[in-house]
Formats: C-alpha cells, sequence, structure tokens
C-alpha cells in the first residue's frame, strides 16, 4: 500500500512539474549501428517499402502518454513530447534499424517494379505505464512484391521494465530494435531468435 501512496504521489508531482517547464524531446531512433555486410547480390529481392503504420487515434500524437497503473488513469505530458507525431517516430526507427540490418533501402513508391518487401503495420498498444514497464503491440503484414514470396502475418507482443519517463522512452526504444531485429530476419528467411520469438506469432 505504501509504494502505491509513493508512486501515486512521484506522479503528482511529475504532473504538476509539467505545467512550469520547458519540453524535453525524445526520440525512438537508436543511433546507427556499425555498418553490416552489404546484401548478397543473389538476394533477389533489393528493398523494402513501410507503406503504412497504423495506430489508435489516442496514440497519434507527439506528447508523451502516461498511464498510471492505480485506476489506469491516462495523461498527457505536455513537457515531455516525442521529436515527431508517434507514427512518424515508429516508421523512422524501424526504417533505419532495419536499413542497418539488411544494408537495403527504403524504396519510393514508384520504385514498384524493383523486387521488394511491402510491410503494413498496425499499432493496437503503445503503453508507458509509470513505475511499471513500456508495452508494445502490433500486427503487420510482410508481402513480397515483383518476386515469389509467401505473404505472410504476424503480431508482436513485448515489455520492459521501466519506471521514469527516460526509463520508459529507452525501453521503447529497446523494445523497437528487438522489433527490428526480428523482422530483418523473417525478411532474410532466417530463424528468428528464440528471445525474440516468443514475442512474435506469424501465419503465412
Amino acid at each position: 500500500m505504501m509504494s502505491r501512496f509513493l508512486i501515486s504521489a512521484a506522479f503528482a508531482g511529475l504532473l504538476t512539474a509539467c505545467a512550469a517547464t520547458t519540453p524535453t524531446y525524445y526520440t525512438l531512433q537508436a543511433a546507427h549501428a556499425a555498418p553490416a555486410a552489404a546484401a548478397p547480390s543473389a538476394q533477389v529481392w533489393k528493398g523494402f517499402q513501410l507503406r503504412r503504420m497504423d495506430m489508435p487515434a489516442q496514440l497519434d500524437r507527439r506528447s508523451f502518454v502516461l498511464t498510471q497503473a492505480a485506476g489506469g488513469q491516462v495523461n498527457l505530458l505536455n513537457d515531455s513530447q516525442w521529436a515527431s507525431p508517434l507514427p512518424d517516430e515508429m516508421s523512422l526507427a524501424l526504417v533505419s534499424g532495419l536499413q542497418d540490418r539488411l544494408r537495403v533501402p527504403q524504396l519510393a513508391s514508384t520504385a514498384a517494379k524493383t523486387p521488394h518487401w511491402q510491410i503494413d503495420v498496425l499499432v493496437q498498444r503503445f503503453e508507458s505505464v509509470y513505475g511499471e514497464r513500456a508495452t508494445l503491440e502490433l500486427s503487420w503484414t510482410l508481402t513480397p512484391i515483383g518476386f515469389e514470396g509467401k505473404t505472410q502475418q504476424c503480431r508482436w507482443l513485448d515489455s520492459e521494465p521501466a519506471s521514469t519517463v527516460p526509463e520508459l522512452v529507452q525501453a521503447h526504444r529497446q523494445l523497437q530494435q528487438r522489433w527490428a531485429d526480428a523482422l530483418a530476419a523473417q525478411m532474410q528467411g532466417k530463424s528468428v531468435p528464440a528471445m525474440l520469438g516468443k514475442a512474435m506469432i506469424c501465419v503465412s
């Protein structure tokens, strides 16, 4: 009971501080990884296209959406904001993550004749629970365009413990990177590492 009181008090103090401070901006993009080996020349597909990144309207904003564990109250932190609206942040993080891992480009829509993977994403949950965890739940369809392959539909649900807003941001970045690891392995026809596979269910 005392721990819940302390979390609630800290949460209230955080909200009080929000009204008087200059916004702090966060990004989901991680620092670029060391260059990977170039994509094999024999690889049929030459890139990918993130066609859609859809999410519920209540998440489609720049303000950090914070949930209080007790009672499920949701608050917008105007002093803690994403560098761009959340769908854009997720799109940029995924594209840069895949480019680092696959060494192939994100293709423009006019490059339809180039063999590539098409990715459509639906975000069901992007949750930041103060004092507890960050949770990412989403589904996507991976479609081969211009080459033979299986269309795959997948679901991802994963969480990372975190407490403060900076820790929650870092936790979300870690979840984004794990998702990019799993998706890159899937696109390359490799086995998804067991630790990542626990969060992922696919049908084709």
